[in-house]
C-alpha cells in the first residue's frame, strides 16, 4: 500500500460538508463588504479588517503559549504568507471590486481550485497538460462573457481592464499562499495548524500596525471622512470582516479539512465565489443577465472539469 499514513482516511459526512459550506460562505462576504462601505479606500478596508483579525490572533497566540516556540525562519514565513494570502491579496481584491464591481473579481477568484491544481502540477507533473486545455478554454470563455456583460452595465473599458489586472494579481497572490502554505505544513507536521494560523494572523497584525502608522503620517483625516460611509458602518464592516470572515471562516474551513478528504475539501472552495455572487445579486436586487449567467456557468463548469481531470490523474497514480 503506497503512502500509508497513521491518520485515518477522512470520509464525506454532513458535519464536514456543513463546515466547508459555512466557512466558504463566510468568506464570500469579503466580496460584498467593500460595497457596503462606499468611498472607503482599499487600504482602509484592509486596515480595519486586519486590525480586528490580527488583534484577536495575537490574543489567542499569547494565551496559547510563548511566542518563542516558533523558529525565526518560521516567523519569516508567517510574514510572507500574511502578505500574500491576507493583507496584500485582499487590498488588491478590494481595488478590483471598486473598479469592476463584485461579479468579475468573484469569478476570477473562483479559479482558485484550478490555479492551485496547475501550480501543484508544475511540480508533480501528475496531470497531462492536454487534459487541462479544454477546462481552461471554458474558463477563459466564461470570463470573457462576464467581462462583456459588465461593459454593458456602464463600466468603462479602462475600469474593466484594470479591474481584471487587479483580480488576476489577487488570484496569483492567493494561489502562491495556498500552495506554499500547504507545502510548509507538510514539512512541519509538528506545528499545530491552529497555532500556525494565529502566527500568520499576528504577522498580519504587524502589517496593519505599519499601515496604520503610515496612514497617520500621510493622511490626517479619518477613513470615513468625506465618504458616504458612517463611522458605525466602517467599524461594523471591519468587525464582520475581521471576526466572521477571517477568524470564524478560517476556523470552519480548517475544521472541514480535518473532516473531509483533501480532494473534496479543495472542490468545496467553489462555494466561496458562488456565495459572493449570490450576495452581490441580493445587494443589487437583481438577477444576473443571461450573458452573465452563461459566463458563470462556463467558469464553474470549467473549474469542475479541471478538478475532475486532476483527480482522475491522481487516482491512476495512487
Amino acid at each position: 500500500m503506497k503512502g500509508a499514513s497513521s491518520r485515518p482516511q477522512a470520509r464525506i459526512g454532513a458535519p464536514g460538508v456543513f463546515c466547508a459550506i459555512l466557512g466558504a460562505s463566510l468568506w464570500g462576504i469579503s466580496f460584498v463588504a467593500p460595497l457596503l462601505m462606499p468611498g472607503i479606500s482599499p487600504w482602509d478596508v484592509s486596515l480595519g479588517r486586519y486590525l480586528v483579525f490580527g488583534s484577536l490572533a495575537a490574543l489567542l497566540m499569547w494565551r496559547g503559549g510563548p511566542v518563542r516556540g516558533l523558529a525565526r525562519s518560521q516567523w519569516a514565513t508567517a510574514f510572507l504568507f500574511a502578505f500574500t494570502g491576507y493583507y496584500g491579496c485582499y487590498t488588491v481584491l478590494v481595488a478590483a471590486i471598486e473598479l469592476a464591481g463584485a461579479a468579475l473579481p468573484t469569478l476570477v477568484m473562483g479559479l482558485t481550485p484550478v490555479t492551485v491544481a496547475l501550480a501543484a502540477n508544475l511540480k508533480t507533473r501528475e496531470t497531462p497538460w492536454r487534459r487541462m486545455a479544454l477546462p481552461l478554454c471554458a474558463i477563459g470563455a466564461g470570463l470573457t462573457a462576464v467581462n462583456l456583460a459588465r461593459h454593458g452595465h456602464g463600466l468603462s473599458s479602462s475600469a474593466l481592464g484594470w479591474g481584471m489586472v487587479a483580480s488576476l494579481a489577487a488570484l496569483a497572490l492567493l494561489t502562491f499562499y495556498l500552495v506554499a502554505n500547504l507545502l510548509f505544513l507538510k514539512r512541519h507536521p509538528d506545528l499545530s495548524p491552529v497555532r500556525w494560523a494565529n502566527a500568520v494572523g499576528c504577522a498580519a497584525f504587524v502589517f496593519s500596525l505599519v499601515a496604520l502608522a503610515g496612514r497617520l503620517a500621510l493622511v490626517r483625516s479619518l477613513p470615513w471622512e468625506g465618504t458616504p460611509t458612517t463611522p458605525l458602518a466602517y467599524v461594523c464592516g471591519s468587525l464582520v470582516l475581521g471576526l466572521a470572515v477571517s477568524w470564524l471562516g478560517g476556523v470552519m474551513w480548517n475544521k472541514a479539512n480535518t473532516l473531509l478528504p483533501a480532494g473534496v475539501a479543495g472542490q468545496a472552495i467553489v462555494f466561496w465565489p458562488v456565495s459572493g455572487i449570490l450576495y452581490a445579486c441580493i445587494l443589487q436586487g437583481q438577477l444576473p443577465s443571461s450573458v452573465e449567467a452563461a459566463g458563470m456557468a462556463l467558469v464553474f463548469g470549467g473549474v469542475a472539469w479541471g478538478l475532475r481531470a486532476a483527480s482522475r490523474s491522481s487516482s491512476k497514480a495512487a
